[in-house]
């Protein structure tokens, strides 16, 4: 069953939406007071959104380059409240001041690549067929326990880490050329590519966080990363790094990248008038 051509199992959390945004520029003191209003009041609900306990968090980061103004994250535990969340940046009368230019839906995943070759191959001594009903009841007991953990709960469930307040998102793909075809590889070698690139990640514990988050039948590419960070060249150190993975070096394709730096609560209103 190791050579079999199937899909990992995944777990899957939150929801979420990234947003690029741009800020308007002012047409004469008058209406400059009354946009500072518009953009106060934006302030203080991003600022309410910060920590919604089970119901998620949203973030404001100022970019650099990447020709956006602003990124915000939205994480909800649904796509209809991230719908919400989406609906109520849009109709907030500071719409006409901090214009929305483009987005990004995905769900944060957990792949469990080698976790699914292990029961693949535990189904295989028992005589179980992948895709049989024994075999769907024995990834039912699986997921379930591994729901519970507390490292699961923590990446299905991501915060931005204290400490990090350094950003960079891009999408990705895996490779689907003639020669280069992720999703025709067996399962025992994508589990071998995945827990080789899982290695170089973990050389960047205390470093650099993550929010892997899948985008399959969600938006145009398959994942979305989100890096947070105490020094932005540790996003370079880290990339570079990875790009060595014979995972990212046969199979990978990126998007663009965006970084930048989070404006907590306190700091939005400020932010937005230019202090």
């Amino acid at each position: 069953m190791s050579e079999t051509i199937t899909p990992p199992l995944a777990l899957h959390g939150w929801y979420m939406l990234t947003q690029f945004a741009d800020l308007t520029l002012s047409s004469g003191e008058d209406q400059a007071e009354e946009r500072g209003r518009r953009l106060d009041a934006l302030g203080a609900v991003l600022a309410g959104w910060e920590d919604l306990g089970d119901d998620g968090w949203s973030g404001l980061y100022r970019l650099v380059g990447g020709g956006s103004d602003y990124m915000l994250l939205h994480l909800r535990p649904s796509l209809d409240l991230l719908g919400e969340a989406e609906r109520a940046m849009r109709l907030h009368p500071s719409s006409q001041d901090l214009a929305i230019t483009s987005d990004y839906v995905s769900v944060v995943e957990l792949g469990l690549y080698g976790h699914t070759l292990g029961l693949a191959r535990r189904a295989e001594r028992d005589g179980v067929e992948i895709g049989s009903d024994e075999w769907a009841v024995l990834v039912e007991e699986f997921l379930a326990e591994q729901l519970e953990t507390p490292y699961t709960q923590r990446r299905l469930y991501p915060r931005q880490p204290d400490g990090m307040p350094y950003v960079c998102f891009y999408p990705m793909n895996k490779r689907r050329n003639v020669e280069q075809n992720w999703y025709t590889q067996t399962l025992a070698e994508r589990a071998r590519l995945m827990q080789e690139h899982g290695h170089t990640g973990r050389g960047y514990a205390g470093k650099v966080s993550q929010i892997i988050t899948g985008s399959i039948g969600l938006d145009d590419w398959e994942w979305a990363v989100t890096l947070f960070a105490p020094d932005p060249i540790e996003f370079k150190n880290l990339v570079t790094e990875m790009r060595y993975d014979e995972v990212t070096s046969v199979y990978g394709e990126f998007g663009s990248f965006w970084v930048g730096h989070r404006i907590f609560g306190e700091a939005i209103a400020g932010e937005f008038r230019g202090a």
